[in-house]
């Protein structure tokens, strides 16, 4: 079990855990009974997929692979709304935190341009302001999720498939620990 603390990272893990817990059991009745995915199926679709087991059994990896996409779309998406909202509230608050009461503080100059300009709109100027702030195992991951997601928005085009596919629980444990490194 994964401890989250920020609350709609932690609400959007749960959804999407409870999401895959339904959709593993549902999908293990299939096996062997492939007419059980017309149960499952919206029922325009029913008995198309179900005819013979190869197919049935190819479904639902597609359909397995389809919600794991999703889910990783969804959640860093969650994280982008929680990270971007914490920066703008913040940045309100740098001009007069930043030298005497912060314990790591953004580099001012580097970020107000971004702020002033609203050039931080997606996650990978996020990164660029906090690359510094973050452990290196940590941002390595942030970069593997970002890539990851990128790879699977944008259509699985021009780029290679990600070495290595961190689980769902291992994501949002490190946007929320990315988080935590936001709010020191």
């Amino acid at each position: 079990m994964v401890t989250i603390n920020n609350d709609e990272i932690r609400n959007t893990y749960n959804y999407l855990a409870t999401i895959d817990n339904i959709l593993i059991k549902e999908i293990s009745q299939v096996n062997g009974n492939k007419s059980y995915l017309d149960k499952i199926v919206p029922q325009q679709i029913a008995r198309v997929y179900s005819l013979k087991e190869k197919t049935a059994l190819s479904f639902t990896d597609n359909l397995t692979r389809t919600a794991y996409e999703n889910s990783v779309v969804h959640l860093v998406a969650t994280f982008e709304r929680v990270a971007f909202s914490k920066y703008r509230t913040a940045y309100g608050k740098i001009k007069s935190v930043v030298a005497d009461q912060v314990t790591k503080p953004l580099d001012y100059y580097k970020s107000r341009e971004n702020f002033v300009n609203g050039n931080i709109d997606k996650l990978s100027g996020l990164i660029y302001l906090i690359e510094g702030h973050l452990s290196s195992d940590l941002l390595h991951k942030l970069k593997l999720i970002k890539d990851h997601r990128n790879y699977i928005a944008h259509g699985k085009r021009d780029t290679a498939p990600p070495a290595i596919e961190l689980k769902l629980s291992e994501m949002a444990k490190v946007l929320d620990d990315v988080i935590k490194e936001i709010e020191c």
